[in-house]
């Protein structure tokens, strides 16, 4: 198996702030995870998606993937994608983040082949920040222990593996805004991410 070939996007969330499904969402009239599957197409040949409604997607470009355990965040998605994926690590965003940093991606890959890792993630503060990052095979076995035992955040998961942290003042410099991380969550952060590019 490859070390590198899949992503996921996690689309299954229950997008109660929002108001609307977050899949729906829009960056220059067009849906932000087609944006994503753009980008993420020139670095990985297996795209899967996390999402319990397959119909929205092109599935001649993109594998959607059911989550085993339901409706339980973030977790359940990230351990479908790790059992169903192609590659040893799984490059990991939401459908809600519209900005895929490729030099940062690069780079985390990068630093990834130098060792054994069950994660790449990065340090802000005091905060990991468990999207825009890779999770490896190896780390279900932790997964799937804290899933079976009704723990499902995903702070205490990474924190738990075998994880390479970016230090911030590394990461700064290929993320001198931290777009990267940015998760559009209320209406109010929509309008003020659309009003960016009208015109």
């Amino acid at each position: 198996m490859p070390k590198f070939g899949s992503a996921v996007i996690l689309a299954g969330g229950k997008s109660t702030r929002m108001g609307f499904d977050k899949q729906l969402l829009q960056m220059r009239d067009r849906l932000i995870g087609e944006h994503l599957i753009d980008l993420l197409q020139t670095r990985f040949s297996d795209i899967m998606i996390s999402s319990p409604t397959p119909e929205l997607y092109d599935q001649s470009r993109v594998r959607v993937i059911q989550d085993v355990y339901e409706n339980i965040g973030p977790l359940g998605g990230i351990h479908a994608a790790l059992r169903s994926s192609r590659s040893e690590a799984v490059f990991v965003i939401a459908c809600d983040m519209p900005y895929l940093e490729i030099p940062y991606l690069d780079f985390m890959m990068g630093e990834l082949e130098k060792g054994s890792y069950h994660a790449c993630v990065t340090q802000r503060g005091d905060h990991l920040e468990v999207f825009h990052s890779f999770l490896l095979r190896p780390a279900l076995v932790t997964l799937e222990e804290e899933l079976s035992a009704g723990r499902y955040s995903v702070q205490r998961f990474t924190r738990k593996i075998d994880a390479l942290v970016i230090p911030e003042e590394t990461a700064r410099r290929f993320l001198p805004d931290w777009r990267a991380f940015t998760n559009l969550n209320t209406p109010e952060e929509y309008e003020a991410f659309r009003a960016k590019f009208k015109g």
